[in-house]
């Protein structure tokens, strides 16, 4: 059950031997017949998608929510760059590190970044570790920075985002580790089962990796990179489909993004690469043969899938109860279709999201969602309020109220003509 360093699990396994290659059968015809294998690895969830549309373009079992190991932290690498874009946090700020995930750093199972007693990190050099190395301290030391030390709000907050983006994702861990090794370290979260873990499905991983890349597309330079020099330590990358690698293979570019592995879980890989300039994301989970599986996967796609491009118009959008000018985030975009087939009709048609009285310019008030007529495969494109709209000013009305000051004048003034006419008509009888 536990989350061990993929690199060490490859190395015992021999799986980076070129001799574990599968052969990946066409796209599409194995999809018309049910009793005709797709391909001959295995892998129980496989999910591949446009990253700016969130457009399908294959899935195999992509909605099946079950454990992804490490590829949990794609969830807590954008929640930490969401604290440091909203100054909640910042790349040189120093991390301090408590003693359990010090002691967890120094496991052999479930460590691959050391972290000295002595020493305090940066967020930037937590996040490089967790990213690079899956470092497993590393990640549940950002998450606890987010929250103001506390592991369990941080959850909290991985599942509110979740929630908010509408996929099917569970969260008990920002690492990945599940209850059987939280536990240990005093890291497990109230009210969860002994072995609960992460359960996310293919899609709502891909989805994280993709807003991740949305909101960091830097992200790629470090998850590119095959090793980097953290300090006095090299965090070793162990996604084997990277230049210089036995898996690499040019054409693919391959940019990243995140390895994964548990007993439950089994061999788990999500990976950024671009194909005719668009980037891709494709998600492999529980393969045996998990690089080769993935090179093959990615060549497939390259070789089976074009792109159609599609041009997306301004439209008049409904915001509460005004209705405005939206324009896309993107004139431009593409749908994906088969090679071979015949080029797609596209159907287009806007989806308003915002019931408010007010919006800024540029903020998202709608979606342009491309479907390709007779599939259920869709783009989607942000639509942008073209302008500001304010709410109406409620005018109040003018309160006839008198101010103590006038009510007190107002008494006196009673009070001194009453006297003043006893007294008048005092006089008129002498």
């Amino acid at each position: 059950m536990r989350e061990k360093s993929l690199l060490k699990k490859l190395t015992t396994w021999g799986l980076i031997a070129i001799g574990g290659l599968a052969i990946f059968l066409p796209f599409g015809t194995a999809q018309a017949k049910a009793k005709q294998p797709q391909y001959k690895f295995e892998a129980k969830e496989i999910y591949v998608t446009d990253a700016k549309t969130g457009q399908t373009i294959y899935q195999k079992n992509g909605n099946t929510k079950r454990p992804i190991a490490s590829l949990s932290k794609l969830m807590t690498l954008y929640l930490t760059k969401q604290a440091i874009d909203q100054h909640h946090l910042s790349w040189n700020q120093k991390v301090p590190v408590s003693k359990p995930l010090i002691k967890m750093s120094k496991s052999y199972e479930l460590g691959t970044f050391k972290i000295k007693k002595s020493k305090q990190y940066t967020v930037k050099q937590l996040y490089q570790a967790a990213l690079i190395a899956s470092s497993n301290s590393a990640a549940i030391a950002l998450g606890e920075a987010v929250a103001n030390g506390n592991n369990t709000k941080f959850i909290s907050m991985m599942n509110a985002q979740a929630k908010q983006w509408h996929i099917n994702a569970h969260f008990v861990s920002s690492s990945g580790l599940d209850n059987t090794d939280l536990t240990k370290y005093h890291l497990q979260v109230p009210g969860t089962g002994k072995k609960a873990q992460n359960m996310v499905s293919a899609k709502a991983i891909s989805t994280v990796a993709a807003k991740v890349l949305g909101e960091f597309p830097q992200i790629t330079k470090w998850s590119s990179q095959p090793s980097m020099k953290v300090g006095n330590q090299v965090l070793v990358n162990s996604n084997r489909l990277l230049k210089g690698d036995v898996f690499y293979k040019k054409s693919a570019r391959v940019d990243g993004l995140k390895t994964g592995f548990t007993d439950t879980a089994g061999l788990c890989l999500t990976v950024s690469f671009w194909h005719q300039g668009r980037h891709l994301i494709a998600t492999i989970i529980d393969s045996n043969t998990i690089f080769s599986s993935m090179a093959k996967l990615v060549q497939a796609i390259e070789k089976n899938y074009v792109s159609h491009a599609v041009t997306v118009r301004d439209h008049r959008l409904a915001v509460g109860k005004h209705t405005i000018t939206a324009v896309p985030q993107q004139a431009k975009t593409v749908v994906w279709y088969r090679k071979g087939t015949q080029t797609p009709a596209v159907a287009v048609r806007y989806q308003d999201t915002v019931n408010a009285t007010s919006v800024a310019k540029n903020q998202q008030v709608g979606s342009a969602l491309i479907q390709l007529k007779g599939q259920n495969q869709t783009a989607t494109v942000p639509m942008l309020a073209a302008s500001t709209v304010k709410a109406p000013v409620k005018h109040k009305k003018a309160a006839h109220h008198q101010s103590l000051f006038a009510k007190i004048s107002e008494t006196l003034v009673g009070i001194v003509t009453g006297f003043l006419k006893i007294i008048g008509n005092f006089i008129k009888h002498f």
